[in-house]
This record gives structure tokens, C-alpha cells and sequence, in this order.
């Protein structure tokens, strides 16, 4: 789910539509982190982990709200009922992502593309939030694709178009490839 903290609390705070929004820390006692921000706050600069000073420097407007973990934890569960009904076959990833395998439900319920536009309409509609999904026959290349497009997409990677769409980005998009990985590959 795309800024998954922050697009919840932006449900709950319709006064701070249109406003630079992040989750995370107390900024009165001027500590914590950034959880996560809205896409407004990321595209003036404010990142995950950032010190909550540091996004108020780069971003002087911005708007922040503390973590509501029973909140998120509600929502997690919805979107885990949506996913049910198209698989038994659910591995989470974190609190807002997860890997579906519905290679048994085509039968059923259409293509990989067919219920992943299902589900991400499903999920705004019901929920309120958007997802970026990626499809493909592996989790590397379905995470890959969940990431390569944001927000509210979905991005297909299989054996026919996988080399000319994913050779040519960075190692370090693919999952587990951090900085020192990187710099051996």
C-alpha cells in the first residue's frame, strides 16, 4: 500500500488534504523519525528515517502526526480479507506489502493482470488507499515491479519482456541489494 501510515491518517485528518503530511516521532520534544510521508512531503524532499527536524527544515509546512499502530494494524487486516478471497497463498512483507501467489486462482479468477487490477481497485475503493502491484513469476521481479511504478500501478514483468524492461535498471532496485552489495556488483 502506497504510503501506507500516512495515506490512513490522511482518511482520518481531512482538514490536511493538499498538506505535506508525515507519520513519526514527536516533533514538541524535537525527536523521532519519519515513518512515512505523504507524497506531497516526498516530493518536497522527505524521506523515510529522516529526523523529524531535518524534514521540518526541508519542508518548513509540514504537518506531523503520531503513529496509530491499532489503526494501521485494522487496515492491514482488511486488505488481508480482500487478498483471501483470491488466495490462501498470502506471505507478508512488512506491515502495508505482501506476496500473493495466485497462479492457483486463474482458473477462477482471471489472469495475474486481471486480479491485480481487481485488487487494486478493491483496495481503494473499499479502503480508501492505493497499491502498487508488481506481477511476475518470481517475489524478486514482483517486488521489483511493485516498487518500479508509484503510486496506484501495477507493473507486469514475464519471460517475454522481462530482459528489456528490468536489465536496464540498477542493481541496487532489486530487493536485498543494499549499498555495499551494490558496489561489488
Amino acid at each position: 500500500m502506497n504510503s501506507f501510515y500516512a495515506s490512513v491518517e490522511m482518511l482520518h485528518h481531512l482538514e490536511f488534504a493538499g498538506m505535506p503530511l508525515a507519520v513519526g516521532g514527536d516533533p514538541e520534544a524535537r525527536h523521532g523519525i519519519v515513518l512515512t510521508a505523504n507524497y506531497i512531503a516526498k516530493r518536497k524532499g522527505v524521506k523515510t528515517g529522516m529526523a523529524l527536524w531535518q524534514a521540518k527544515q526541508i519542508c518548513p509546512e509540514i504537518i506531523f502526526v503520531p503513529p496509530r499502530m491499532d489503526l494501521y494494524l485494522r487496515f492491514l487486516q482488511m486488505a488481508r480479507e480482500i487478498y483471501s478471497e483470491y488466495t490462501d497463498k498470502i506471505e507478508p512483507y512488512g506491515i502495508d506489502e505482501a506476496w500473493l501467489d495466485v497462479s492457483d486462482s486463474r482458473n477462477l479468477k482471471g489472469s495475474g493482470i486481471t486480479i491485480a487490477r481487481e485488487i487494486s481497485h478493491r483496495i481503494k475503493y473499499e479502503l480508501g488507499v492505493t497499491v502498487s502491484i508488481g506481477i511476475s513469476w518470481n517475489k524478486i521481479y514482483a517486488k521489483l515491479g511493485s516498487d518500479h511504478k508509484k503510486p496506484d500501478a501495477i507493473t507486469e514483468f514475464n519471460r517475454e519482456n522481462y530482459k528489456s524492461m528490468i536489465w536496464q535498471l540498477p542493481a541496487s532496485d532489486l530487493l536485498y541489494v543494499g549499498r555495499q552489495t551494490r558496489k561489488k556488483l
